[in-house]
């Protein structure tokens, strides 16, 4: 076996690096306690004003959900409208009709009549054809289709956009 011998510049050598070891160590210490302490609750992490532009913006999104929303509501349920002889009702696109009561005759747009749901033919009630009761029609393009008035009175449930002339 062979003996390591050190000499005294060696042991210096150990020395020094085990003092360097324990002062970086004292150092790296020291200068994490000062670093946490110098963050503290008080300390601003963003501007108040900053803070209230955002809730302007998000209250302004906010406004704007709440008014498609109240238009969706509007044309997501059926309305019962009663209307007069001579009358007419244009229907918007995606509009849907029922004819509850009295005789109306339909009025077609430019690609077609009024697609009658009910029927299960998939036949459009055209242009001044009778409009049959309870039968659900759709209006698929907004291009002056609806339905003009024959009886006295006549009863329409409408789901969508409509005018009435």
């Amino acid at each position: 076996m062979k003996n390591l011998n050190f000499n005294k510049n060696s042991g210096k050598i150990v020395l020094v690096a085990v003092l360097c070891a324990i002062v970086i160590h004292i150092v790296q210490v020291a200068y994490g306690s000062v670093t946490a302490e110098s963050v503290s609750e008080d300390d601003t992490l963003v501007s108040l004003s900053y803070v209230n532009s955002k809730f302007q913006e998000m209250a302004k999104k906010l406004e704007e959900a709440e008014k498609r929303l109240e238009e969706i509501e509007k044309y997501g349920k059926f309305e019962a409208l009663e209307l007069t002889k001579g009358q007419v009702l244009i229907a918007g696109a995606s509009a849907e009709l029922i004819l509850r009561g009295g005789k109306a005759l339909a009025i077609g747009g430019e690609g077609g009549g009024l697609s009658d749901i009910t029927s299960g033919t998939g036949a459009d009630v055209n242009t001044d054809d009778e409009v049959p009761l309870n039968h659900l029609l759709l209006v698929s393009r907004d291009d002056g289709r609806g339905l003009k008035v024959t009886s006295e009175k006549a009863w329409v449930l409408v789901k969508g956009p409509y005018t009435i002339k």
